[in-house]
């Protein structure tokens, strides 16, 4: 059987290969922005469905091997994802991603800008007023809040940055140089 890339993915078989291999995708870039240490449970949850997805994928692998004579991989870069041989130079289908941009993160830093004066704010009436439940679960949650919001961000550089530079370094630089990548990000976006 002689496989026509062009009307394979408008197959039913086609179009779920391509809808699998796009879920795989999607999950291990939302397992690269989870901490496994913050969300135990997400992330093992994320790494379940990423392995009954690879073996889904690996059912549509033997299946177009089988039908076709030809192996695809599924292949991921910052660039694009898809299927394609081992050598890298045939394609079943490829999708490119977007280009990365300082624009996702500098909306980041504003919000989490925005959410720690929140959370400060929060700290200083709780601080009048130590013993008021109400104002301390206020505190807690505008904290946890900003808390998220910086963990968002510090991940974002991370991967924006190719793992360059790690999280820590990130928080550093958040913390010590905020001007200065305020700066970096607005240049990136141009």
């Amino acid at each position: 059987m002689k496989l026509v890339k062009a009307r394979f993915e408008k197959t039913e078989f086609g179009g779920q290969m391509v809808e699998t291999v796009k879920a795989i995708d999607f999950y291990l870039e939302e397992k690269s922005h989870t901490s496994q240490w913050q969300e135990p449970e997400k992330y093992k949850r994320l790494s379940k469905d990423i392995d009954r997805l690879f073996a889904q994928f690996e059912i549509f692998k033997l299946a177009v091997k089988q039908f076709y004579g030809v192996e695809y991989h599924f292949t991921r870069t910052d660039d694009y994802f898809g299927c394609c041989t081992n050598e890298g130079e045939d394609f079943l289908f490829r999708f490119e991603r977007e280009k990365k941009s300082g624009k996702g993160l500098l909306k980041k830093l504003e919000k989490f800008e925005e959410l720690e004066a929140a959370a400060n704010k929060a700290d200083e009436v709780y601080q009048a007023e130590p013993e008021n439940a109400e104002l301390e679960a206020a505190f807690d949650k505008a904290y946890k809040e900003e808390f998220e919001a910086m963990e968002e961000l510090l991940n974002s550089i991370t991967a924006y940055m190719n793992g360059e530079i790690d999280t820590e370094t990130s928080k550093k630089m958040l913390f010590t140089h905020r001007e200065e990548l305020k700066q970096i990000l607005e240049k990136a976006m141009d």
